[in-house]
């Protein structure tokens, strides 16, 4: 027995719901076949697109198999296309796909009503081995960097200030420390890159890692750098998570301390019940 397309729901505010709602397109997919799903993901008035979260769905190549408001993109490459921040995003997609799937942030235009490139997380995973489909939400800085963890990183910060460096990093590098709280812990580095305090990572102290990258191929530490020195600023870059050991998305809040070094602390992004929509 096949089960038919899904009735209208409320767009997923929450990056579990995301990922239920791509994982639910993909159930349907998977029974009703390649044809019937990319038709109704094709449909700008079908139960797959509710406000501007819609399916979308690419083959391993990046060549685009449905996009409910964009047809005439349908057909077209976008390996190599980058948003504006110069972020492949299709070719990162493809590798969480492989993956088996994963969170990407990134910039993108909202093709409901044509405004300019606005942050969106997509999640994305296989349906099979020819294609694969994703969807997304539109958010803000503001959203992924909760008030807990910019809390904490200001924290760090006014303990920096009060204490000097010398004593704020050991104390930032005690794995029993008051800084390291549930998943949270500070890390710090010099604007020429060399890591002041990394708790989990004793190894890492003292080494330069400016010109470090994800497995993305991001230069995350650069990113950082940049966002410190214009005194505080969002990062996301992909990272070995210690919960799953998977390689994840993770999003990081940094802030100068006296502008000869930074420090921050992040989280992954993992499904659950946190509203991430704009």
């Amino acid at each position: 027995m096949t089960t038919p397309p899904p009735t209208a729901v409320q767009p997923p505010e929450t990056s579990l719901a995301l990922k239920e709602y791509v994982d639910n397109a993909a159930l349907f997919a998977e029974q009703q076949g390649k044809k019937a799903a990319l038709a109704a993901f094709n449909n700008r008035t079908g139960p797959f697109v509710n406000g501007d979260v819609y399916i979308y769905a690419l083959d391993y190549t990046g060549n685009a198999l449905a996009l409910p408001f964009q047809p005439e993109q349908v057909g077209t490459g976008f390996l190599g296309r980058v948003d504006a921040t110069g972020k492949p995003y299709t070719d990162i997609e493809i590798q969480l796909v492989n993956g088996g799937g994963g969170y990407l942030l990134y910039r993108y235009p909202r093709p409901v009503d044509n405004t300019p490139a606005k942050l969106k997380i997509s999640y994305v995973r296989p349906v099979d081995d020819t294609y694969w489909i994703g969807a997304g939400i539109y958010t803000s800085e503001e959203r992924l960097v909760d008030p807990a963890l910019r809390d904490f990183v200001e924290e760090a910060k006014s303990y920096a200030a009060e204490n000097g460096q010398e004593k704020a990093v050991a104390e930032f590098n005690d794995i029993n420390g008051s800084f390291i709280r549930d998943d949270l812990y500070v890390f710090a580095s010099d604007y020429n890159g060399t890591v002041l305090a990394w708790p989990y990572r004793p190894d890492q102290i003292g080494v330069n890692r400016r010109d470090a990258t994800d497995t993305t191929g991001t230069h995350h530490i650069e990113a950082m750098i940049g966002a410190a020195k214009n005194g505080s600023g969002m990062v996301d870059y992909y990272s070995v998570n210690p919960k799953n050991n998977k390689t994840d998305l993770k999003i990081s809040y940094l802030t100068d301390v006296d502008g000869t070094w930074f420090l921050g602390a992040g989280r992954y992004l993992e499904p659950g019940p946190v509203i991430i929509s704009a």
